[in-house]
């Protein structure tokens, strides 16, 4: 399975305990991965990528089943949740390189754990949802293996400049 990834920046929002919404952070800075699940569906991930650590990791299973739900509420046009996938991480760099004067992009955080990516296009007299995905927070588990790969890649980086470099 090959894994895309990219780096993008997101409007974070989040829930008061009074049910209003505050903005949290402007532009954070998130890495957005997708992969196929290998049974006809996808995988996404939100990952803090600028040393927040106070941002939840957050991850989205499309099954077929969760894509069919999405496409039916949205009036998507996308025919497969890998397609879907993919057109988020296009509609994410355009938010973010492309035209972010006219596309935004919002990560909800709503009350245990979960989260909501929404993609907004400014269509001249009203701002237009173009895509929302919904997310839960990494379990435990998960997010205990991939903070220490992350640490071994890390530690493996400075090992080699460690030995490019000499020891600092």
């Amino acid at each position: 399975m090959t894994r895309a990834t990219t780096v993008v920046s997101l409007d974070v929002r989040g829930y008061a305990a009074d049910g209003s919404m505050h903005r949290v952070c402007s532009r954070a800075s998130f890495e957005y991965a997708h992969e196929s699940d290998g049974r006809g569906g996808a995988r996404v991930e939100l990952t803090p990528s600028d040393g927040r650590a106070t941002f939840t990791r957050y991850v989205c299973a499309l099954t077929p089943e969760t894509f069919a739900n999405m496409r039916e509420k949205q009036s998507l046009t996308l025919s497969s949740p890998m397609e879907c996938a993919e057109t988020c991480a296009r509609a994410l760099r355009r938010a973010t390189t492309e035209s972010p004067e006219t596309t935004l992009a919002v990560l909800a955080c709503e009350h245990a754990g979960r989260a909501r990516l929404e993609i907004v296009e400014d269509g001249g007299h009203r701002l237009v949802s173009v895509l929302e995905m919904p997310f839960e927070a990494m379990d435990e588990r998960e997010l205990r293996e991939r903070v220490s790969e992350e640490f071994g890649a890390m530690r493996a980086r400075l090992a080699a400049y460690e030995r490019k470099f000499g020891a600092l």
